[in-house]
């Protein structure tokens, strides 16, 4: 477990799969996550949960990880993919529930990502991938320190129409240079 102020960061476990079922069938959580692809059955969601299991057991890390409150209540879940391992590059994927929104779970969420990648796991490298529509999600890495590096120019397709994707990155050496 890794403790953040408000939240603490676990694992995905097998018991999960309900609620991130629901999140991933919740319009409002997967327009700010990017994400415009259908309704996904439980039995798939089960299926992705085994696979990020899998791949827990394979790498020795955890694939995904829940974000919940002090109390044990999911807020939110962050996906991890390794880019370049020789680089220690992730990309990380976060989304928080919508009726969790403007609570301050998403930046306590980040921060203790940020921390755990930074200090504890010594990645050098994280990146993002934002939909240019999603203010939120911008504003959010931006305080945090992240530099916009691209744009997958209409890489999305939302409501009949396309959008970009920017793609943003935070390096270990800023985010140590940060004020606290």
């Amino acid at each position: 477990m890794i403790c953040g102020e408000d939240i603490n960061l676990r694992a995905v476990e097998r018991q999960d799969a309900p609620f991130v079922h629901r999140w991933l069938n919740d319009p409002v959580v997967m327009r700010g996550w990017g994400w415009s692809a259908p309704a996904r059955s439980l039995h798939d969601v089960t299926h992705q949960v085994e696979s990020w299991l899998t791949e827990e057991s394979a790498l020795g890390r955890a694939a995904a990880l829940v974000a919940e409150t002090l109390d044990g209540d999911p807020v939110g879940l962050i996906v991890l993919r390794v880019e370049r391992s020789e680089a220690r590059s992730i990309e990380a994927s976060l989304l928080v529930d919508a009726a969790c929104w403007g609570r301050g779970f998403g930046t306590d969420i980040l921060e203790t990502l940020l921390d755990a990648c930074f200090d504890g796991w010594g990645v050098h490298r994280i990146g993002v991938r934002v939909e240019a529509g999603n203010a939120r999600a911008m504003a959010l890495y931006r305080r945090h320190g992240f530099r916009e590096e691209g744009r997958l120019r209409e890489a999305a397709f939302r409501d009949g129409q396309h959008a970009d994707i920017l793609l943003f990155s935070l390096l270990a050496p800023e985010w140590a240079a940060r004020e606290r």
